[in-house]
């Protein structure tokens, strides 16, 4: 059964009886009637809906043409048709300004006319009703969608853009559609912009693309953007035009960076602290060799001087060493409650003699500044690398501050600078005056190596040594810089509550400590095996040997004396230090262990090879450093399992 047409009918009886009759003689039409005798008892049923049409028979004047007007405010969705006499097309054409569909003289009126009009009345006023909903649901989507929308003329002038577009770029509606889109195109895709627009004329395919623009406040914001032709249905070309959608992606694409970034500089890290590991076994030769022939040689002997350089040719190298694993975050970490603004007031003296004259430093400290755990002689590197980067900067002179706040972050912030979780932190910024650096230096300032300074002028480890640290701390690095208007470093340190560490660990001195026990030495390296022997025996120590753990435990099971000190390198082939430790306890509970690696024991205990607190001597170590280190463990209690 095909669908029926609620109708409402306004009339007296006599014009309700004949209305009905002509819907019953109406061919294929079918309607269900309401009937009202007046405006007045028909006007509460227009707002409830459910009608498909009002037919009011004959007006009387102007007074109730009104009606018309409140019905189509309360139901624009409803078909209003009025029956009129042959005389009152006036009111006919009144009733049409008052908001009718449509009027009808019933002189003319019969049953095919009345229900041909009804029907065509009703269906186009369904179609209209349907095409301003959808209207009503893409200006919704137009407004408030959080992508960009917009459409341009073929030459290229912004018509008509919507919120979102206000809120990303910066301009208000009436500025934006004021301009051309070539004029907010970042200089650099200015040609990429006039490619697009000529492949979008010539409805030639587009894939997204990603294109700079410029802000009002003259910010660029990356957008991926797509757009199409839009012919007009009046076949004029003029009046054609391009509608797009774009999205912003600009903290998108830098999360991707610093993913990437982050990817790349774990792996040149690994690998760094690999080379490192291997290289430190080299270095502990050579200082060892140089430090013996340097005791050995009269200072007026002409090789003294060669070998002097030698060794610190050695201690240079160990120096580029520990840079390397402070950028893998595998260097020695000794971690301590500290005031920062204490170590920047310490470091504050060294800095005035390493910075030009017609260089302007300031210090802005906040006074109620919070603590960090961190390494304080690491956190003095971080200072001066830094500063140092920005004397570089400012060859021709310039300003540098130092700042140090409280900072609590909130989500809100963290949503802006995504690589800085929300949290309690202590900032250290510094901000100079200098040269700047472009974008695309800014993507590779913590790569190791990288430099933009001239061949022999700098090794392009102080920023990744920089990065190193921070990042072995917990703490992140923000950088912000303009070509010509100087740089701004950030550095976010957790804050703490815990008290002060009550001292700073002081330097050693240059006495070699000496005994008679008895140590175990277990090293694959038989060169640097033979060099610790031949360091501990000059001690005085009794010295036994092994290349590897097996050979160790039969050391241990055949030597009839008593065994005072294991030491072991911690990586070994087939048995590590670790697992030699466990056997050996089992052998000689009472026997002390020291181990020692070119890896750094923070390295080492997040590996799950050493427990937290174990001893570690770290490669290289000088003969002073392992007569030291050895007393120290031998002085201690006795390890136990």
């Amino acid at each position: 059964m095909s669908e029926k047409y609620q109708v409402l009918f306004i009339g007296d009886e006599s014009s309700h009886q004949r209305f009905l009759q002509l819907l019953r003689d109406a061919e294929g039409a079918h309607f269900e009637v309401r009937r009202a005798g007046s405006w007045q008892s028909a006007e509460p049923q227009i707002p409830a809906g459910g009608l498909d049409a009002v037919v009011w028979n004959s007006p009387a004047g102007e007074g109730e043409i009104a009606f018309l007007h409140e019905a189509r405010q309360k139901n624009d969705s409803v078909s209003l048709l009025v029956l009129v006499s042959q005389n009152q097309k006036l009111l006919g054409r009144q009733a049409l300004a008052a908001g009718a569909d449509d009027y009808l003289l019933r002189e003319a009126l019969n049953d095919s006319l009345f229900e041909r009009s009804l029907r065509h009345l009703i269906e186009r006023k369904r179609a209209e009703s349907s095409l301003r909903q959808w209207e009503r649901r893409f200006e919704d989507w137009f407004e408030n969608s959080k992508d960009i929308l917009f459409t341009l003329d073929l030459d290229g002038s912004i018509t008509s853009v919507n919120k979102a577009a206000e809120e990303v770029m910066g301009w208000r509606r009436e500025e934006a559609v004021q301009k051309n889109i070539k004029s907010l195109v970042a200089p650099e895709h200015a040609a990429l912009c006039k490619e697009m627009m000529r492949r979008i004329v010539n409805q030639e395919p587009l894939e997204h693309m990603e294109i700079a623009m410029l802000r009002k406040d003259g910010r660029k914001v990356l957008l991926e953007a797509s757009a199409r032709l839009v012919r007009s249905n009046e076949k004029n070309e003029k009046r054609d035009c391009v509608q797009g959608i774009a999205r912003d992606v600009t903290d998108r694409r830098q999360l991707e960076n610093m993913v990437r970034q982050s990817q790349k500089l774990e792996a040149i890290g690994r690998l760094s602290g690999g080379l490192a590991h291997d290289f430190n076994n080299l270095l502990c030769l050579i200082s060892g060799h140089t430090e013996l022939l340097t005791e050995a040689l009269e200072p007026a002997d002409p090789a003294f001087r060669s070998v002097t350089q030698i060794r610190k040719a050695a201690d240079s190298a160990a120096a580029l060493t520990r840079q390397l694993l402070a950028f893998s975050r595998r260097q020695v970490f000794h971690p301590q409650v500290v005031d920062l603004n204490a170590i920047v007031v310490e470091t504050e003296k060294l800095l005035e003699r390493l910075i030009d004259e017609h260089i302007e430093f300031y210090t802005a400290l906040d006074p109620s500044l919070g603590r960090v755990l961190v390494d304080p002689v690491q956190v003095e590197q971080v200072i001066i690398n830094l500063v140092l980067n920005a004397r570089d900067a400012m060859p021709e002179g310039g300003k540098l501050v130092i700042e140090t706040s409280n900072l609590d972050l909130d989500d809100d912030y963290h949503s802006r600078i995504s690589h800085v979780p929300a949290g309690k932190y202590v900032l250290l910024a510094m901000t100079d005056t200098g040269c700047g650096m472009n974008e695309q230096t800014q993507s590779h300032i913590f790569e190791p190596f990288y430099t933009t300074k001239q061949l022999g002028k700098g090794t392009g480890l102080g920023l990744a040594t920089v990065y190193g640290i921070v990042k072995q701390s917990g703490g992140y690095i923000w950088v912000y810089s303009e070509e010509g208007r100087g740089s701004t470093f950030k550095v976010y340190l957790p804050r703490v509550v815990s008290a002060l560490t009550d001292a700073r660990v002081g330097r050693r001195g240059a006495e070699i400590s000496k005994g008679t026990e008895t140590i175990l030495v277990v090293e694959d390296a038989e060169p640097l095996r033979t060099l610790t022997k031949e360091f501990l025996a000059a001690s005085g120590y009794t010295v036994l040997e092994a290349a590897n753990g097996d050979e160790a435990l039969r050391v241990a099971r055949s030597y009839p004396g008593g065994i005072d000190l294991l030491l072991t390198d911690v990586v070994m082939p087939r048995m590590g230090g670790k697992s030699l430790v466990e056997q050996m306890m089992q052998l000689r509970p009472g026997t002390r262990v020291l181990y020692m690696s070119g890896y750094p024991n923070d390295g080492i205990v997040q590996a799950g090879i050493l427990a937290s607190g174990v001893t570690l001597l770290e490669k290289p170590f000088t003969r002073e450093i392992l007569s030291k280190r050895v007393r120290q463990v031998l002085d201690d209690p006795p390890l136990t399992t």
